[in-house]
C-alpha cells in the first residue's frame, strides 16, 4: 500500500515540476525571441497538449493506484476471514 501511495505522490510531484518547466521554457523562448502572437499561440497550444498528457497520465496512475488498493483490501479481507475460520474450528485432539 505504501509503495502505491509513494508512486502516486512522486508522479504528481514530477507532473507539476514538468508543467513548471514547460511554462518557464515558454517564458524564456518568448523573452529571447520577442515572439509574435502566432508563435505565442503555437507555444501555448503545445503546452496545453503536454498538460493534457500529464493529466491523462495522472488519471491512469490514480486508477492503477485505486485498483491496487482495492485488490490489497480484498486480500486482507480474505486473510481475515480465513483466520476467523481457523480460530473457530476446534483444535484436533492429540493422543
Amino acid at each position: 500500500m505504501r509503495s502505491g501511495d509513494l508512486a502516486l505522490r512522486l508522479s504528481i510531484v514530477f507532473s507539476v515540476a514538468g508543467v513548471l518547466v514547460l511554462v518557464a521554457g515558454l517564458y524564456e523562448i518568448d523573452r529571447r525571441e520577442k515572439s509574435s502572437s502566432a508563435t505565442l499561440s503555437a507555444n501555448v497550444a503545445e503546452i496545453e497538449q503536454r498538460v493534457q498528457l500529464l493529466v491523462n497520465q495522472m488519471r491512469v496512475l490514480s486508477d492503477q493506484h485505486a485498483a491496487q488498493l482495492t485488490a490489497t483490501e480484498r486480500r486482507l479481507s480474505k486473510l481475515e476471514e480465513d483466520l476467523r475460520v481457523l480460530r473457530s474450528e476446534p483444535a484436533p485432539l492429540r493422543r
